[in-house]
């Protein structure tokens, strides 16, 4: 979990007006959604090494890319909404604004990649690309000795040639059940994904800092309620299912 029940953004001040609430709850449920995509997708890309160790073949990459590229999707809204900010001129410069920008880049150019497939089509066949891009990562087997294992996937029709890479990672590697370095190649954009998520946590890392502090003052005390569920039992009268 990125938040605790504590952190200050499940707890919104009721003095906050709609527009400030909405904005922070929008960087939450972003850097929420990025965060169980990218831990789920390092779960899944594990199991999956792990299938083939044991001599199984998984039958599709599909739940995959879907968690890829929903983390790719809210990281990018998460840096959209980050920009809107007032007050960046105090911000510390790996924090502020422009700075995110640079680092989320390639992320806005993924994004763009498929939000446009259909105007980008005869672009992915003269790269001889996926539809979905390919992915790439390491997955630790083995802590003692240490075995890791370098992997890509690329679905969907192969061309005659097959330029898609194994992982090289070419710095330090974060692992989140025990996968990382995960690399995301779509179109003419190759980005780190896990690069991103360790931008992604120490941007929400200092917000929540920066908010803890704005609201420390007592006028902050009462919070607005959030996330409500709701449940009802339909009168079937006497049909069966």
């Amino acid at each position: 979990m990125m938040f605790s029940n504590d952190s200050p953004f499940l707890n919104i001040p009721q003095v906050l007006d709609a527009r400030q609430a909405l904005y922070i709850d929008g960087l939450r449920h972003a850097a929420q959604i990025a965060d169980l995509a990218y831990r789920r997708l390092c779960s899944g890309l594990t199991e999956h090494v792990f299938s083939y160790c044991r001599n199984e073949t998984p039958s599709e990459f599909t739940y995959l890319y879907l968690d890829a590229w929903a983390f790719i999707d809210a990281t990018d809204r998460f840096r959209s909404l980050w920009k809107m900010q007032p007050g960046t001129k105090s911000m510390p410069a790996q924090y502020a604004p422009a700075t995110v920008q640079e680092k989320l880049e390639g992320i806005r150019q993924l994004r763009n990649v498929s939000a446009h497939i259909a105007q980008k089509i005869d672009q992915i066949v003269s790269l001889k690309s996926s539809v979905l891009g390919s992915l790439s990562w390491v997955t630790a087997v083995s802590h003692t000795p240490l075995v890791v294992k370098t992997c890509f996937i690329r679905p969907g029709v192969m061309p005659a040639k097959v330029s898609d890479q194994l992982a090289m990672p070419a710095g330090r590697v974060d692992f989140v059940n025990e996968s990382g370095w995960i690399t995301m190649n779509a179109g003419k954009h190759k980005v780190v994904l896990s690069e991103a998520y360790t931008v992604l946590v120490e941007l929400v890392s200092y917000a929540e800092q920066a908010l803890s502090a704005a609201f420390s003052d007592p006028t902050f005390e009462t919070k607005r309620p959030a996330d409500m569920f709701g449940m009802a039992e339909l009168d079937t009268g006497k049909h069966d299912y």
